[in-house]
């Protein structure tokens, strides 16, 4: 059976002395694996369909629970993303975050918008990349069941105007009056910055960017218990 899929590259193994397994989060089926043939080859024809980061039309024959690609189209290979190291380790958490929180054949339409829209950003967008990898971390985790409570107090619902604090087992951010003990006080333009995100209005202070990234790791590692090795990399060259 052959079916067309839409997908961005998550990454790839070697297999065999030319051959790639890929890791391909498709709008169709969500994440699959794939072997694609000859791509260690130089000039391989197909070679552009297992780089990282590439937005691909794929076709797939499948044989039982095993996928090879017998064709591909390139739609972009955000190529832009190989020539900074920001927008590459930007880059590269977006496609590890996927790879961490959605297994095989877990489709998220929503997600995979939310997914091919950062690399856009980090691509080609005029303004701070970092601005764009936080914008999806905060929309994926939302998808992904961890959303952040970041319109008002969590305890009083109103505004939160000076002091903030930060429960990342709910999480949830409380104002002085609510703060229960439970939590950390964090930086207000931290909060901010989210609320900015979530609201979807400009970003223009990189310092809130860079509070808030390291606010999200944060949030990922106790929370979900998982580790984003290229955002931690990148807060490292940030720093």
């Amino acid at each position: 059976m052959e079916e067309k899929l839409s997908g961005i590259v998550l990454g790839g193994v070697p297999f065999s002395e030319n051959d790639k397994i890929l890791s391909i989060f498709t709008l169709e089926r969500g994440v699959v694996s794939a072997k694609i043939k000859g791509v260690k080859k130089a000039g391989a024809k197909l070679k552009f369909a297992s780089e990282p980061f590439c937005f691909v039309e794929y076709i797939i024959s499948k044989k039982g629970n095993f996928n090879t690609v017998i064709g591909a189209s390139l739609i972009d290979s955000f190529y832009p993303i190989r020539e900074d190291v920001v927008k590459y380790f930007c880059a590269g958490a977006v496609v590890e975050f996927v790879k961490k929180f959605y297994r095989e054949d877990i489709i998220s339409a929503e997600t995979f918008i939310e997914c091919a829209n950062a690399l856009k950003e980090i691509a080609y967008g005029e303004r701070n990349p970092k601005e764009a990898l936080a914008k999806f971390l905060v929309l994926a985790l939302e998808t992904a069941g961890y959303a952040l409570t970041e319109k008002c107090c969590y305890g009083c619902a109103g505004e939160i105007t000076d002091r903030v604090y930060f429960d990342y087992r709910r999480g949830a951010f409380f104002c002085e009056d609510c703060f229960d003990g439970v939590g950390r006080e964090i930086n207000f333009i931290t909060y901010q910055t989210i609320k900015n995100i979530k609201e979807k209005e400009l970003i223009v202070d990189g310092q809130g960017v860079d509070k808030a990234l390291r606010l999200l790791d944060y949030y990922i590692e106790n929370k979900a218990e998982e580790s984003i090795i290229s955002l931690k990399e990148l807060i490292k060259i940030c720093a």
